[in-house]
Parts: structure tokens; C-alpha cells; sequence
């Protein structure tokens, strides 16, 4: 079987270098391949040099995955190794490419196919050899490697994919121009539109799965919260560890925040500072400050990151007597969203490419390392949210000035029964706001129960349809989602009592907002560190004490649900667990400084002395194909028979290396109407060439030109 076309896999090399930005890697690639078609330097591989082209290949395979893994590639560490194919299948491509044999075995990749083939051979059973060329395989897997690069996505992938395609299709099929017509390239251009669209298709599918329909292209963490309030079925969390907690000093927070939200839209909580959304969440963003380490004036890169706004006492934020933690988990490359307590001073310790915070005491990171790893000081009096939001002068009705208080907007649809719930538990009444509180935690603790299973549907009338005891009470009431929840059922979920503790709170004139993050129960018995599991995520309020000029944490939901919330292990868990760990630590020790340096040598040194081994054999036992110019072989005349050696190759593929004109050409026989030309032919190409005798005559060379002609004419349209 024939290869690919000359000078294919240098332009796929360089396609792959220029979709995976890995420019250098792929030109010395390319250049050593394509050298096999400049240089007549060669090596006689058997078939144990393909076997072990390919243990160097797994072996690299192997290195590739320990790097990516030590990098912290995470999940896609694997698209990533794969990325490297053609680096990683060099070796066995070197073989085929620098050796007499143009094609290899099943056999080298197979012990299976090794035994059957000397178990036939032992007892004299057939046995039949599958042979091909291992270049179209390593074409295939550059263009596999070319489509997970990062510049995939960019309009000039698909149009390169289908050239060289094209050019694989043409050449390994011997067709001229003539003969391809316009059926190919149709054929080929809807094959690349469908593969374009269906790209587009399932990135756009993937955005609206992971981010939701209300979220933006280009914005690092959700700009909504699109809460389950309205999903039916049973709540479902990943029981994979999230964050760790490794205890320093003092103890640890109860509850860690992601993200507070004013606005909701049922049953979607936003960000919004005002109704209109003149001011947003991303707006509202402002970079952390930092502060040098006192301890440490002369490392400018030591620094604190203070966590409250202003004005705060940077002194007392970095406090060396305050409780701290640790704090490590994985975020995103491309950033994320941090859970720091409410009562953060600062964080020390933690390296970042960006690290913003917004108003609500939201703090976005983009990280310079896969594990993110922090020491966290918190506790007394910091807050990381200022205080509620209240505008004047925005607008203006009969010329007034509308006074805009975010944090106690209510949803005009929930309004009439939000008042009356609250006249029913007696918060208007109430004085203080932790008076108010105490009123709802009574309430929803004495009338209310918790549950995964959110038995809320979607269409409330089908529901109605299904059980009599709600028919008059949706007909008359038209409850939402939030009202069904607080007037008939009462059970739900922590979204449920979280949203209707903050609008309650508001209806009662408290300042409130919406909150999500994690709730800190699972302590590991080993290391004492708290594991923060996706099963352990939350949702709570806060709550503006006028008073005390401060956040309240209030949490209305049943303290039992963090008994329900039974983690939903595997058998292979603990297992699970402890490979997660052990690697983020493995990632926490290789970012510190000279780590590296050790990890990398350790993998590398073994590799470079293979390589070196292997490159001293191959320098000892190089040979050239041709006997040099000033040998008699050299001086050979050359007759008019190799004027078929073009048309020929179209049919046969390349001459191998070494292989005379004459035997290579009898191949064509069977492709001929009158084989017996030929073989005149190649009787009068030995005479002329060997027979010291011939060619003096021109009538014998004018003849083998003519058989010569005559051959390539019946070639002429033939296919391979």
C-alpha cells in the first residue's frame, strides 16, 4: 500500500502547528519527514523496529498524560495529550518513513495478532498478513490533533481541513485533474458546511447546557442565577469535593459564599443594582486591593489581598491573631467565582492573573494556576458587601425624585401575596430586625418542611387537573411558584425558603438579598481539613440590621436538611476522593518555586537517555541506498524505459527504495492489453544498459522509444 502524497504530511504538520500555536514542534517535525524524500540515507527495520517505534510512542503517550496531569490539565487533560499525536507517534512514522519497507503489520500493534501469526507459522496453518501504510494513519491523527487546538474555532480550519483532505483523496488515488470533475469538490465542500454547522451547533448547544439562556458570550461567570424552583424531580448535586478548608488557626466559617443577588424575576434571581439595569453586575466589578506584607517589605510580590471594602483598617485586616484557613479547590482557566466567608479580612499567599469583587461581596478570579490555594483571615467585624444600595435623582414623576432602593424591590406578581403572608406571621408589627427574623424562623420552622424532590410542576392548572384538593385554590388564588410554596405546599428546597425569607424580609422594610454558596459540615477525620462537596451547596439571605449598620446571615431553612442531603458515594468514593486530594496537593507543591524544575527533570532524564541511546545506534547503522558517483552502478547509461517511470508510479505508487526499474515495472503486466510489449521492452532497457555491445546501434534505441510510447499510451486512463 502506498503512502501519502509527497510533501502531505509537511502541510498537515504545519496546519497542526498553526491551529495548536506550536509553530517550532511542527516545522521540526515536518522537516525531519519530508527529509526522507531529499536524503537517500536508510535503515534496513525489521519488524521488531516497528514493534518498538510504537512501545516509544506508548511511552510517550504515558508522559504526555503524567504532564498533563501535573500541569493540572484537568478534564481536559486528555484532549490536551491527544493534542500532541503527532509528536507522540514520531517515532513509529520515522520508521516507516527512514526504512526499505513502505508498509507495516497488524502485528506491531497487536500481541494478539503476533501469537495467531506464530502459532500458524509453528504448525503450518494459513495465515494471512494485513499490511498497510502507517503515514495515513499518522495523517488522520494530525488532523485529530489539529481540531483540539485552540485555534480550531477560527474560520480558516475548515477550509484547510478540506484542502488537505482533497489533497490526500487526489494524490492516494492517482486522479488527475481531468478526472476528479466537479463531483469531488461538491462533494467535499458540503461535507465541510456540514461539519462547520454542526460545530457551530454543538457550541451553542454546549453554552446554553453549561450557562444557561440568560447569560452572555463573553462574561466569566453567569451574570443570572437561574435558580430550581420551577424544575421538577428530584435536586441533584455532584458529590465530587469542591473546596477544602484546611484549618490554621481559630475555627472555621459555617457558611462560604459565591455570589449575592438583588433582583428576582420569577424564578430567576440577577444581579442588577437597579430595576432598569442601568447599572449592572458586570459594571459594578473593581480589582482587589492589596497591600504589601510588613513582614516581608523586600519580596514585592508578597501581598495581602484585602477582602472588605473601603474605608477598612489595613492593619487589622492582616492581623497575624485573626482566624485563618486555607482555602483550595479548582476554578476554571478562564475564571471563576471564589467562596470566601462574609466576614473575610484578607488573603495572603494566593496567586492570580486577575481578582476583581463587585458590591455584593462577589469576588471573580481568574487563576494563574489550576488548584487555586489561599490563606483566607476572617472573623470580627469585616464585611465584604457594602451597604444596601439607595439612589435618588434617577428619575423623576411629577417632579419628584423617586427614591431606588434595590435590596427591598418585590415582584409586582408577588406583591399582594407576600403582603399577606407577612400579615398572617406579624412582621409588619414587629419592631427590630431581629425581631422580624425570629418571627420568620418560628414560622417556617414550625409550619414548614425540607426536601429534595421539588413537587412544584411547571403548569399549575395540569396539576390542579390531577388532584382536587388544589382545583378551587389555583382557580381562585393563581398562585405562583413562590406562593404555591408558601400557601399550599410548604416544602421545598433552600432556594425556596431562601428567596421567600428575602422577599418576606423586604415586604417587612428590611434591606435583603438573595445569596448562594456552601455550607460547611463534612470534616475529613484524617486531616482535619472541611470538605466543601457539590451535595453541600446552599442557598440562605442576608439581611440589613439598621442597628448594628451590618449583614445578618439568615438561613430559614430546616436545620435536618443537611442530614437529607445524604451523599449519593459510589463504591469507589473514597477512592475518588483520595485521588482528587493527592493531586491537588501534588499541584499546590509543583507551583511553588524550583518544583517544577525537579518534576520535569525526573520525567525528562530517562527520555533524553533513551533518545540518546537510540540516536547513537541509528548514526552506527545508517546506509544509503545508491552506491556513491564514482562507482560503476553510477555510471549506468540510461535508457528511454524511464520515461514510464512517471505514469507508473500513478498506478503503482512509489518505487521502493532499491528496487530496480525492471522488476518494478513488470507490476504493470496485468494492467496492459498486450503484456508482451513490455516485456520486449524491458529485454531491450537490460541490453542497452548492461550489454557492452548494445546501443551502438540508434535503431535500438529508437525502437525501445517507440514500444516506450506505445506503453504510455495504453496507461493513458488507467486506474490505480
Amino acid at each position: 500500500m502506498n503512502g501519502p502524497p509527497r510533501l502531505l504530511l509537511g502541510a498537515a504538520l504545519l496546519f497542526w502547528g498553526g491551529m495548536t500555536e506550536r509553530a517550532v514542534p511542527a516545522l521540526a517535525c515536518a522537516l525531519l519527514l519530508e527529509g526522507a524524500h531529499w536524503t537517500r540515507i536508510r535503515w534496513d527495520f525489521k519488524e521488531r523496529s516497528f514493534l518498538n517505534g510504537w512501545r516509544l510512542s506508548v511511552l510517550l503517550l504515558l508522559l504526555a498524560m503524567v504532564l498533563m496531569v501535573v500541569q493540572g490539565a484537568g478534564r481536559n487533560a486528555m484532549a490536551k495529550v491527544f493534542s500532541w499525536l503527532p509528536v507522540i507517534l514520531l517515532p513509529l512514522q520515522f520508521v516507516q518513513a527512514f526504512g526499505l519497507s513502505k508498509t507495516t503489520t497488524l502485528g506491531t500493534f497487536s500481541m494478539m495478532v503476533r501469537r495467531r501469526r506464530e502459532h500458524a507459522e509453528k504448525f503450518g496453518l494459513p495465515f494471512r498478513e494485513v499490511r498497510f501504510s502507517f503515514g495515513h494513519v499518522y495523517f488522520c491523527g494530525i488532523l485529530l490533533a489539529a481540531s483540539l487546538g485552540e485555534l480550531a474555532g477560527s474560520p480558516v480550519f475548515f477550509p484547510g481541513l478540506m484542502i488537505l483532505v482533497s489533497w490526500a483523496v487526489i494524490g492516494c488515488g492517482g486522479w488527475s485533474l481531468q478526472r476528479i470533475g466537479l463531483a469531488l469538490p461538491c462533494a467535499l465542500g458540503l461535507a465541510a458546511l456540514g461539519g462547520w454547522g454542526g460545530q457551530v451547533g454543538l457550541s451553542a448547544l454546549y453554552h446554553y447546557v453549561t450557562h444557561g439562556r440568560f447569560s452572555g458570550d463573553n462574561e466569566m461567570v453567569l451574570r443570572e442565577r437561574q435558580t430550581s424552583m420551577g424544575s421538577l424531580g428530584k435536586i441533584k448535586q455532584s458529590p465530587e469535593i469542591k473546596w477544602r478548608l484546611i484549618p490554621e488557626q481559630g475555627q472555621l466559617p459555617k457558611l462560604i459564599r459565591v455570589a449575592s443577588y438583588a433582583t428576582y424575576y420569577s424564578p430567576t434571581w440577577q444581579v442588577n443594582l437597579l430595576p432598569d439595569g442601568t447599572r449592572n453586575f458586570r459594571d459594578d466589578f473593581e480589582p482587589v486591593r492589596t497591600r504589601a506584607n510588613p513582614a516581608n517589605p523586600e519580596d514585592p510580590e508578597d501581598e495581602y489581598f484585602i477582602a472588605p471594602p473601603e474605608p477598612v483598617d489595613f492593619d487589622a485586616a492582616i492581623d497575624p491573631a485573626l482566624p485563618r484557613f486555607r482555602l483550595r479547590g479548582a476554578i476554571p482557566s478562564d475564571g471563576g467565582l471564589l467562596p470566601l466567608p462574609a466576614e473575610a479580612a484578607a488573603l495572603h499567599q494566593f496567586a492570580t492573573i486577575d481578582f476583581d469583587r463587585n458590591s455584593f461581596g462577589t469576588f471573580r478570579v481568574k487563576p494563574s494556576q489550576p488548584v487555586s490555594d489561599a490563606r483566607v483571615l476572617w472573623g470580627g467585624a469585616f464585611a465584604t458587601e457594602k451597604p444596601p444600595w439607595v439612589t435618588k435623582g434617577e428619575r423623576e414623576v411629577n417632579g419628584r425624585e423617586i427614591r431606588i432602593e434595590p435590596d427591598l424591590q418585590i415582584p409586582k406578581g408577588e406583591a399582594a401575596m407576600l403582603k399577606e403572608v407577612a400579615a398572617e406571621i406579624g412582621l409588619h408589627e414587629a419592631e427590630s430586625t431581629g425581631e422580624k427574623i425570629a418571627l420568620l424562623q418560628h414560622h417556617f420552622l414550625g409550619n414548614f418542611s425540607y426536601t429534595r424532590y421539588n413537587r412544584v410542576p411547571r403548569d399549575l392548572e395540569d396539576w390542579a387537573s390531577m388532584d382536587k384538593g388544589v382545583r378551587r385554590y389555583v382557580k381562585d388564588e393563581d398562585p405562583t411558584l413562590l406562593g404555591t410554596f408558601l400557601q399550599y405546599s410548604k416544602a421545598g428546597h433552600c432556594e425556596f425558603f431562601a428567596t421567600a425569607g428575602a422577599l418576606l424580609l423586604r415586604e417587612a422594610g428590611v434591606p435583603t438579598r438573595y445569596v448562594t454558596g456552601f455550607a460547611v459540615m463534612e470534616m475529613d477525620p484524617d486531616s482535619g481539613a472541611a470538605l466543601v462537596r457539590g451535595t453541600h451547596a446552599h442557598a440562605w439571605c442576608r439581611a440589613w440590621d439598621k442597628e448594628s449598620k451590618s449583614w445578618i446571615d439568615v438561613d430559614l431553612t430546616p436545620p435536618a436538611w443537611g442530614e437529607m442531603e445524604v451523599r449519593q458515594a459510589s463504591r469507589f468514593q473514597t477512592l475518588t476522593d483520595w485521588i482528587q486530594l493527592r493531586r491537588e496537593d501534588l499541584l499546590v507543591w509543583r507551583d511553588r518555586p524550583g518544583n517544577m524544575t525537579i518534576v520535569t527533570a525526573v520525567l525528562l532524564a530517562p527520555l533524553l537517555v533513551g533518545l540518546a541511546f537510540i540516536g547513537r545506534n541509528l548514526w552506527r547503522s545508517r546506509s544509503r541506498i545508491d552506491q556513491g558517483p564514482g562507482n560503476r552502478a553510477a555510471t549506468l547509461p540510461v535508457t528511454p524505459l524511464s520515461a514510464l517511470e512517471k505514469p507508473a508510479r500513478k498506478l503503482l505508487g512509489e518505487r521502493p527504495p532499491g528496487m530496480p526499474l525492471g522488476p518494478w515495472l513488470v507490476q504493470l503486466a496485468p494492467r496492459l492489453p498486450q503484456p508482451a510489449l513490455l516485456v520486449q521492452a524491458l529485454e531491450l532497457h537490460q541490453r542497452l544498459r548492461f550489454d557492452p555491445a548494445a546501443g551502438k546501434e540508434p535503431a535500438e534505441v529508437a525502437e525501445l522509444r517507440q514500444l516506450v510510447a506505445g506503453l504510455r499510451r495504453d496507461l493513458a486512463g488507467r486506474k490505480a
